[in-house]
């Protein structure tokens, strides 16, 4: 059997997947990584610290702590909050995996003898030749479509899926928790968190004031009519309808930022959505980078957990078009990812419109 590396958050799902490792006969160890320092966050990360202690315990296994607060800060804290100053929306998680959660961890495990790195997300990975693929791995969706996490591992390389479990891709949440009752694990009632990690409150907007400078301007309707006043363009997203503190007859939407003159531009909902988008910083994951020109079909995904919506994708030299079948809110900074029914292809960063 295998050393295999588990990343050990102190919920039940990684407690779960190391579990599951353990029982399969690998050599398994916990690796929780510190994501912010310690002035930030001290009671959230005591509480974390000792839940995935007690799991740790509970299995049999050792337990290390990697304090990556630093590379945290700037990779995915300082390019989150950098893209809402440049008028988009991204995705934290999406920033973080291929970075932090694949980049240092797997990285660190390697270097420790580890020829594994496990990770408690709801998504499959298949390995060798499939009918119509290419050797290596494939990344497809968990069979909890619920729960499935696969979107958020679109920007993996080949290479750092070739060295993942994903132990928990064939099981839904409901049997997760059972496995967990069952095994007496601590944390097998522990609460799912909701949030950013590095927003607990869920309040977006007070750590982007304290990074962002964003001045109150103009909401401007598509006629070119000022209808009030925004607090600053950091604290609105492109199909955001509630908190415009507009009173009109129909309801308004955010079409787009004007940067340029610092104005939220709204309109009915039919004017947000779009039935084509760019796409840039393109990563195939399932399967190598088709040649320029060459047009795929599959599904697309413009937001985490939003409908599949069937399209087209054709490889431009500096990322990719991708033409909707639906309209759909495509909102600049956020993934959109193609999948071939179950098997993701790849993902791209919605560029400004």
């Amino acid at each position: 059997m295998a050393r295999v590396t588990v990343c050990i958050s102190g919920g039940v799902d990684s407690a779960v997947a190391a579990l599951l490792l353990k029982r399969a006969g690998h050599e398994v160890a916990g690796l929780l990584l510190r994501v912010l320092p310690e002035a930030a966050c001290e009671d959230r990360w005591e509480a974390t610290l000792e839940a995935a202690r007690a799991v740790c315990d509970a299995l049999g296994i050792p337990l290390e702590v990697l304090d990556v607060s630093g590379e945290f800060e700037r990779e995915v804290i300082d390019v989150f909050a950098r893209g809402y100053a440049e008028g988009l929306t991204p995705n934290p998680c999406v920033i973080c995996n291929p970075a932090i959660k694949w980049g240092l961890a797997l990285e660190h495990a390697i270097a420790g003898g580890a020829e594994w790195l496990a990770t408690g997300h709801y998504a499959r990975i298949e390995r060798g030749v499939g009918e119509g693929r290419e050797p290596g791995p494939c990344l497809l969706r968990g069979v909890d479509a619920t729960k499935d996490q696969s979107y958020m591992l679109c920007r993996l390389t080949r290479g750092q899926l070739a060295r993942t479990i994903l132990p928990l891709g064939g099981y839904t949440k409901e049997q997760v928790r059972r496995i967990a009752r069952e095994a007496g694990l601590p944390v097998a009632e522990r609460d799912e968190s909701q949030d950013i990690c590095f927003i607990p409150d869920g309040d977006h907007g007070a750590l982007l004031q304290s990074r962002v400078v964003s001045a109150p301007g103009p909401i401007v309707d598509l006629a070119g009519n000022v209808l009030a006043e925004h607090r600053g363009l950091i604290y609105y997203t492109v199909g955001q309808r509630r908190g415009l503190g507009i009173g009109a007859e129909q309801r308004l939407f955010v079409i787009r930022k004007d940067l340029e003159h610092n104005a939220l531009i709204v309109g009915p909902r039919q004017n947000a959505l779009t039935d084509e988008c760019l796409l840039g910083e393109v990563n195939w994951v399932s399967v190598p980078a088709p040649p320029e020109g060459e047009t795929i079909p599959g599904q697309v995904e413009v937001r985490y957990r939003t409908t599949p919506i069937d399209a087209e994708l054709t490889v431009l030299p500096e990322g990719a078009g991708v033409c909707l079948r639906e309209p759909a809110v495509c909102a600049p900074g956020q993934a959109a990812v193609m999948y071939d029914n179950d098997t993701l292809l790849c993902g791209g960063t919605i560029r400004q419109r």
